[in-house]
């Protein structure tokens, strides 16, 4: 059996516990999982093979411990989960590289022009697929009418999201936000009832796109249905030509009349990586094997489920000792 050494920072987020239960669960392979993250409290440290607890990546330590922790376990591959440590290993992509390790992320570009929500709306706006329309804060001057929404550029920098409902809202806003260059006023489209997250990978000789309609519970998705939209399918499909996409991202949209408008793309692996992954969409595993040129997998060509949905709920750990 074909073992894997694998690094996983953030692990202790939603993402990363996903992430854990989808390794662990397969039986072609052995994932020797190395997990880290700011805090020792992980919920699914008990699948995970050794845990570091690490500084924050701005710290000046991060890179020793990180390169200490490679070298101690053999790692083969790295897979950054938090925005802020995707940005900080594209960064290091050569010292990787030089100890022939292999870091799981999308490509500058993609980072660069995803991360930055202004500048998503005006790539999205280029190729023709739709978006609502964007400001940045510091330039707006009333070009779009109540309700808005006020959220931060860079997602990595803040979680701010306002709904401005009328201009004695968005004059307090002025006046208390100092850091207008760090937010985009968007326009308000759709509704919470309507809306939609959309994977989207991408290789040499694979293309494949599933879509789900989402209820958010505390910015989260508490429920996911599979749909089939050829809107979104193929805004999905040209998006990963347009960009060279080669690897994982989501799209996240609301409906409106017939169309979909896309607000945010996120240049990373989501948080619905372990339902998609249920349902026959294994993005996290396809990368896997085209990046370390594995093929540990079953199924050659890829059965994706067109009907089915997911409601997810609490759930704990516990330890005796």
């Amino acid at each position: 059996m074909i073992k894997i050494n694998i690094l996983i920072t953030a692990v202790g987020g939603d993402i990363g516990g996903n992430i854990v239960n989808i390794l662990a669960e397969q039986k072609n392979i052995l994932f020797n999982i190395i997990g880290t993250d700011l805090n020792p409290n992980v919920f699914s440290i008990h699948k995970i093979n050794q845990f570091y607890q690490v500084d924050k990546v701005e710290n000046l330590n991060y890179k020793n411990q990180i390169i200490q922790i490679i070298r101690d376990n053999d790692i083969q591959i790295v897979l950054p989960l938090s925005e802020k440590e995707i940005l900080w290993f594209s960064k290091n992509k050569t010292l990787f590289s030089n100890l022939n390790i292999k870091i799981m992320i999308n490509d500058n570009m993609i980072l660069n022009n995803f991360f930055d929500k202004f500048k998503t709306s005006q790539l999205l706006n280029n190729i023709s697929i739709k978006t609502p329309q964007t400001y940045l804060f510091q330039e707006f001057n009333s070009q779009i009418d109540f309700p808005l929404i006020l959220k931060s550029k860079y997602s990595i920098v803040s979680k701010d999201i306002f709904i401005i409902k009328n201009k004695s809202q968005l004059d307090y806003l002025n006046i208390s936000i100092e850091n207008k260059n760090d937010y985009v006023i968007q326009e308000y489209v759709g509704s919470y009832d309507e809306e939609y997250t959309t994977a989207i990978y991408q290789s040499n000789n694979k293309l494949e796109v599933i879509s789900f309609k989402r209820k958010l519970t505390g910015g989260m998705t508490s429920f996911a249905s599979i749909v089939n939209e050829e809107i979104l399918k193929n805004y999905a499909t040209q998006i990963a030509k347009s960009f060279d996409l080669k690897g994982s991202i989501n799209i996240q949209s609301r409906k409106v009349d017939n169309d979909f408008y896309i607000f945010e793309i996120n240049p990373r692996l989501s948080s619905t990586v372990y339902i998609r992954n249920y349902f026959g969409f294994q993005d996290l595993l396809w990368w896997i094997e085209d990046i370390l040129k594995l093929k540990f997998l079953n199924n050659t060509q890829p059965v994706i489920n067109s009907c089915g949905s997911s409601l997810l709920g609490y759930q704990y750990t516990f330890f005796k000792e």
